[in-house]
């Protein structure tokens, strides 16, 4: 027999979880799946044994990866430790490796256990319990969510009264770089790099506004120039366009522009630019 052939084979948590799927979902014969996970079929036995083990792992958020599920000479402190970590996930808690170490040794001395965490445990702990460094991402945890479902809840249908849906509008702007490249190009595999250029601050601002029905929907571009070479000879646009110095939205253009549309006369529009 082949060195290959008498080398043991060790299935990770994941993969012992497909065979299980592979025998009582998909109806495979023992024999056939150990021919193809290339165990024996007594290890395939044991398997199926351990499925309610190894389900827990998965919804432990444990780390399938791993091939031997060992057990630590500081378990209690482990699982403890886990289920605080959990707790503390859950209630958008910002934990750090330091935060790990300092509840660990308080935990330890809680449960009477000589223990000094290490950075070698913290490292196993974390593979262990698939925790990794997640960036922040926005600032959604800052806002009141209670408060905002309450205002939508009880406030807003009290704003609304009295109007009909036509008569209750939304808007909201947006800057557009028009002069702006993609983040980067598509390049053979090898092909070096390419090196970046300073991105032009070039924009126009436009403010998009709609009723409530849907029954009336208006954009508004604002630019720098007045007179665009570009609509010489354009007599009519699917916009309307206002121009100041910065190309912004500025308190006035909006009075102009709601004036507008109360007078329904959205033709109005593209005659109102500002110096």
């Amino acid at each position: 027999m082949s060195a290959s052939a008498s080398q043991r084979k060790t299935l990770s948590i994941s993969e012992q979880l497909e065979l299980i799927d592979d025998v009582k979902v998909k109806k495979l014969k023992l024999a056939a799946a150990a021919k193809k996970y290339g165990i024996g079929y007594s290890t395939t036995a044991k398997i199926l044994k351990k499925e309610d083990d190894l389900r827990s792992c998965m919804q432990m958020n444990g780390n399938t990866n791993r091939k031997r599920k060992r057990q630590s000479v500081h378990k209690d402190v482990n699982e403890a430790l886990t289920q605080w970590f959990t707790q503390a996930c859950a209630q958008g808690a910002t934990v750090t490796d330091h935060v790990i170490r300092q509840k660990a040794s308080q935990l330890a001395v809680n449960l009477e256990v000589d223990f000094e965490p290490s950075n070698g445990w913290l490292m196993r702990w974390k593979q262990v319990n698939n925790v990794s460094f997640k960036k922040f991402h926005g600032e959604s945890t800052s806002a009141d969510h209670g408060s905002a479902n309450e205002w939508v809840t009880n406030v807003l249908p009290q704003l609304f009264r009295g109007y009909d849906p036509k008569d209750v509008w939304n808007c909201d702007e947006t800057g557009i770089f028009y002069k702006a490249m993609p983040s980067g190009p598509l390049r053979f595999a090898g092909d070096e790099h390419s090196n970046g250029t300073k991105v032009p601050k070039d924009r126009l601002t436009m403010l998009q506004f709609t009723n409530m029905d849907g029954s009336e929907k208006q954009a508004v571009v604002v630019g720098k120039s007045a007179k665009l070479r570009c609509f010489k000879n354009v007599k009519t646009l699917p916009f309307s366009y206002f121009a100041n110095r910065k190309a912004w939205k500025t308190s006035q253009l909006f009075t102009d522009v709601m004036n507008c549309s109360k007078s329904k006369d959205y033709s109005v529009f593209g005659q109102c630019n500002l110096s």
